[in-house]
């Protein structure tokens, strides 16, 4: 290794250290008439924090507003040292938030540490949904049918999607109570589209997505999530998608952009 690459190696692994700025700070940096070589590296060590911190902010608005913001930095750095970012990207950053929150879960604690997991497992399908490939540049239909690039399903036992929703409107929103929520998170014309589907029509379109065997589909749903955007490349609809629509379309309850 050069001696740029060992000094740029060394500068990295200062400032990605959760203990602080390297305390060897004086044989690489220099003091300053003010500063010790320390306290230099410091600048850069709290400012790469703060930087990752804001960026963690902006990817969870929900559980900033649910936590207060000095509960959800106490939470996000926690991650941050367990789990150093690693990507080019900053859209990454988040990747295992809510499963470290699940890992770290105290045992014994009340059931609204479920709403925090789960709110950062739904914030993360939002962000994941919202730069996957969608469908606006798709091509002429093929002849199969298959999931979008950016549809996103979740079944959650506390309805995250409405406490964000009451959020980014401006809302105050109480803790809401447990039920059982099944989504589907897609982007269509560029702009986010959630929906909530019954438990029949969650279990059709995600073996659909996994390439599974499902079974009769009945053609009215195939159409509906084709123009919303959660299938393309729809084939012909025939005998064995059920043409006739005799099944009822599955519910629908919110829809959040």
């Amino acid at each position: 290794m050069g001696e740029l690459s060992a000094l740029q190696a060394w500068m990295q692994a200062a400032i990605l250290d959760p203990d602080g700025p390297a305390r060897d700070a004086a044989g690489v940096v220099t003091a300053s008439s003010r500063l010790t070589a320390r306290e230099r590296l410091a600048i850069y060590w709290r400012g790469y924090r703060l930087r990752l911190l804001e960026c963690m902010r902006g990817l969870h608005p929900g559980l900033v507003h649910l936590l207060g913001e000095d509960a959800f930095d106490g939470f996000a750095m926690d991650f941050l040292d367990a789990r150093p970012p690693r990507a080019y990207t900053l859209f990454r950053l988040a990747e295992g938030f809510a499963d470290h929150l699940s890992e770290t879960r105290p045992d014994g604690a009340e059931h609204w540490p479920d709403m925090i997991i789960e709110l950062a497992r739904f914030e993360r399908a939002v962000a994941e949904a919202a730069e996957a490939p969608g469908t606006e540049d798709a091509g002429p239909p093929g002849t199969r049918l298959r999931a979008a690039p950016c549809l996103r399903l979740l079944r959650l036992a506390w309805p995250a999607h409405e406490y964000l929703a009451a959020v980014r409107r401006g809302e105050d929103p109480p803790l809401p109570a447990p039920r059982p929520a099944y989504l589907a998170i897609c982007r269509r014309d560029y702009a986010l589209v959630v929906r909530e589907l019954g438990p029949r029509p969650f279990a059709a379109l995600d073996a659909l997505a996994r390439g599974a065997a499902t079974g009769p589909v009945p053609a009215e749903w195939l159409r509906h999530w084709t123009g919303l955007g959660f299938l393309t490349r729809a084939e012909p609809l025939g005998a064995a998608h059920d043409p006739a629509g005799t099944t009822p379309a599955p519910a629908e309850r919110t829809t959040t952009r």
